[in-house]
């Protein structure tokens, strides 16, 4: 069975969709143990693996590679993959990198980030049979300071902006859309119109799933703030301690 089948049986079903990142067999073999649906390679690796301050940096060779990694450990979650930053810019570009990974990696659905000027591109892939989730919100790829990070969506033109790219998105027939960082209630409006499901990371508990970085779930990343860490897993910070003080 198409992988894809069993999002929209989720979907169907109600049920939570859960989506966390991974970046190694290890971690996706214990994600996929637990019974995560969705295992994202994102390029959040340039942050929590190569130590880089914003995703900007990372390749598509380095994406190939991590989700070689990461599939080795899966057996039953999909397996989503992102197109990094200046690798999906023209349809051929898109499709042909999409394709590589799709091929190479054996991912079951493509990531790109979406705004007003690529919703074509977007299409293009959709009708060239490429499985794809479009994120929408806080781009990463785009952002060029500290001050990108922020809630989205909160004026009445950015709001409405958001709204028609997420029915656009849905229009076309994505598989997938993902909200990052998008005011709660504009959120909920899409989920509620949106044929497709939508997932989130930041952006409330009124959609159809939740997106996390594995790292931040384990209270590690590099890029977190130092003070949380104990607060986040203390257990694992006991675990270590203790490793570090056996005899």
């Amino acid at each position: 069975m198409r992988k894809n089948n069993q999002l929209k049986k989720l979907y169907l079903s109600k049920k939570n969709i859960s989506c966390i990142t991974a970046y190694d067999a290890t971690f996706s073999n214990f994600l996929d143990r637990l019974g995560v649906n969705i295992i994202l390679v994102g390029d959040s690796l340039g942050q929590v693996i190569k130590g880089d301050n914003s995703t900007h940096k990372v390749s598509l060779d380095e994406i190939v590679y991590h989700s070689k990694c990461v599939k080795s450990g899966v057996k039953n979650a999909m397996l989503m993959v992102d197109l990094p930053k200046n690798t999906y810019t023209t349809k051929n570009q898109a499709y042909l990198n999409s394709s590589k990974i799709l091929h190479e990696c054996k991912a079951d659905l493509i990531k790109i980030e979406i705004d007003d000027n690529n919703i074509n591109i977007a299409s293009y892939l959709l009708s060239k049979n490429i499985p794809l989730c479009g994120h929408i919100g806080l781009l990463p790829q785009s952002i060029k300071s500290k001050k990108g990070y922020r809630k989205y969506g909160r004026t009445k033109k950015e709001a409405d902006s958001l709204y028609n790219s997420a029915l656009n998105l849905d229009h076309i027939g994505v598989d997938l859309i993902l909200l990052e960082c998008i005011e709660e209630n504009l959120a909920k409006r899409i989920a509620k119109v949106c044929k497709a499901p939508v997932i989130g990371i930041g952006s409330g508990n009124c959609l159809d799933g939740q997106v996390a970085v594995i790292y931040d779930l384990l209270g590690i990343s590099f890029n977190q703030i130092p003070s949380l860490t104990s607060l986040v897993n203390p257990s694992l910070t006991r675990v270590i301690k203790s490793f570090i003080n056996k005899k």
